[in-house]
């Protein structure tokens, strides 16, 4: 029986090097997962005693323990630091995998590098992320409309030290500057998403008392006054925020833009702007598109503006371990390994997701050498003890 033992060595150990060669191979292979194979021996228990028959392999075990990351500096690299898996479809199946390397493919879909879909969750019109369902995850290809501005939030501090000018004797002219203390310009946006300026000009009429002429693309018809007031401390005194009506000569509507000044201040210190911003836009082409930290995608578009498009899910098992392993390195969960465990990155024990940087395989080199010159002793022993065995066999023979 020496020799059936000594070939059950050599079954089991060429089984424990075809893992850790496997192992070897794919050290370089992004978001793979080391094997091990474990043994346990063969006792056939019989009445008054047993008999001994060798070794066999109990189990192929798999190790989820994290890789190292390298940076890439590519915003479609994702890397997940906690114990969740992406989600991709793949001839409906479902499969996970830790390789976070992704593309968008001709219809706008993110995909692996096999045209697998990254899963996740979608978007509604108005940018809201819908958690209630899982979706292929898209970037839209088509042009994003035009905005019209609506509101402008300006923000500045009126120099108190300036001179007061009087209207009366002054008439305020935008191409005259001794008629205005100090000007501010704004670019808005139409219905059709064409750009104009419109110029705040500045009037110290008295101590803590300011006219704000409003006029748009340098024509001087279309001004229109506002007044504010402020307190011993420079402070506004009173709501003054301003609707500011017109209608551009390209055809598109007219329309209304209200200016908030509620952050304008009148400080013994220069003029200054310390807020200047709008809600509208021109219309734009997608330029691009990244991946933010919470796992949501973001379309660039080349207006300048971003859009969200839907975040990424990650799933979890109970027993990691139990999953069946599908090849790319991907997985497929099993009775075994028990139903996912799916939500948004950053919840639970699901992790954080890393931009710009994917992970590596955890295979440990090193001590895969060890192993696979372990192994390889162990074979040659148990070939050794084969062949011991056959030379006694023959001696046996030749002395009977």
């Amino acid at each position: 029986m020496s020799m059936n033992i000594g070939m059950s060595g050599l079954i089991a150990t060429s089984e424990q090097m075809n893992s850790i060669s496997h192992n070897i191979a794919n050290v370089g292979t992004a978001g793979y997962k080391s094997s091990r194979t474990e043994f346990q021996d063969i006792y056939a228990p019989e009445f008054g005693g047993g008999e001994m028959n060798g070794v066999e392999v109990a189990a192929v075990r798999q190790s989820f323990k994290n890789g190292t990351t390298t940076p890439t500096g590519r915003n479609g690299d994702l890397a997940i630091n906690g114990e969740g898996f992406f989600m991709v479809e793949s001839n409906g199946q479902d499969m996970y995998t830790r390789n976070g390397v992704f593309n968008l493919d001709k219809n706008g879909y993110l995909v692996t590098s096999d045209g697998s879909r990254l899963q996740g969750y979608g978007v509604t019109d108005s940018g809201q992320i819908q958690t209630g369902s899982i979706t292929d995850l898209a970037v839209a290809t088509g042009e994003m409309p035009a905005r019209s501005s609506t509101k402008v939030n300006m923000g500045v501090n009126l120099d108190a030290n300036s001179p007061a000018i009087d209207p009366a004797q002054k008439i305020f002219d935008p191409e005259d500057p001794s008629t205005f203390t100090s000007s501010a310009t704004t670019t808005v946006y139409d219905s059709l998403g064409a750009e104009h300026e419109v110029t705040q000009y500045y009037v110290k009429t008295a101590d803590n008392a300011w006219n704000v002429n409003y006029v748009v693309d340098g024509d001087k018809a279309s001004a229109q006054k506002t007044t504010l007031a402020f307190d011993a401390n420079g402070k506004l005194t009173s709501s003054n925020n301003f609707d500011l009506t017109f209608t551009p000569k390209n055809g598109s509507a007219q329309q209304t833009i209200q200016f908030d000044v509620e952050e304008t201040t009148q400080f013994g210190s220069e003029f200054s702007i310390a807020k200047n911003s709008q809600d509208g836009h021109a219309p734009g082409q997608v330029a691009g598109w990244y991946f933010e930290a919470d796992g949501r995608v973001y379309a660039r578009y080349s207006n300048g503006q971003t859009k969200v498009q839907g975040q990424v899910a990650l799933a979890r098992f109970p027993n990691q371990e139990g999953l069946q392993q599908a090849g790319n390195t991907r997985w497929t969960q099993t009775f075994s390994s028990g139903s996912a465990l799916v939500g948004a990155a950053g919840t639970g024990q699901l992790g954080d997701v890393r931009t710009g940087m994917y992970e590596n395989s955890n295979v440990d080199l090193s001590s895969e050498m060890v192993n696979l010159m372990s192994a390889q002793s162990n074979y040659q022993a148990n070939a050794k003890t084969i062949k011991v065995a056959q030379e006694m066999t023959q001696i046996l023979f030749q002395n009977l």
